[in-house]
């Protein structure tokens, strides 16, 4: 009992630390056996969206990540012990570990079955009110 408890706690504190707009702060991908140039050339593409990439994480569950070109919208949730996020979208269901959670970053990790993109984490600050 005591130990569901002490993980409902920690789940409760991760959803308060993750309730919030983030603006992208970097990625990375992994390596994917692609050649070293294009590897690069995703890299810049990365770095030059992250200045339009936010994520938003509501008190109600509704999940919003907006980019330069489209916007998705869904619905988030944490695993009770609060080291697994949810993201549940119109055409799938994305399962990220989270590897570190504060008031200002937060760092995940896709956890994608295909592994299309292998060791892929995403890196993420607190967007301040502009």
């Amino acid at each position: 009992m005591l130990f569901a408890s002490l993980c409902s706690a920690q789940s409760d504190k991760n959803a308060k630390l993750i309730e919030g707009t983030w603006q992208l702060d970097s990625l990375y991908i992994g390596n994917q056996g692609l050649p070293e140039p294009l590897m690069r050339k995703i890299y810049e593409k990365m770095n030059e969206s992250k200045q339009y990439t936010t994520y938003y994480f509501g008190e109600d569950g509704k999940y919003i990540n907006i980019t330069k070109t489209k916007t998705i919208e869904g619905e988030w949730e944490l695993s009770q012990s609060g080291d697994t996020l949810r993201l549940i979208l119109p055409d799938k269901t994305i399962v990220n570990k989270i590897l570190h959670i504060n008031t200002d970053s937060l760092a995940i990790e896709p956890q994608d079955d295909t592994k299309e993109v292998e060791n892929g984490k995403i890196f993420m600050v607190r967007q301040t009110e502009p």
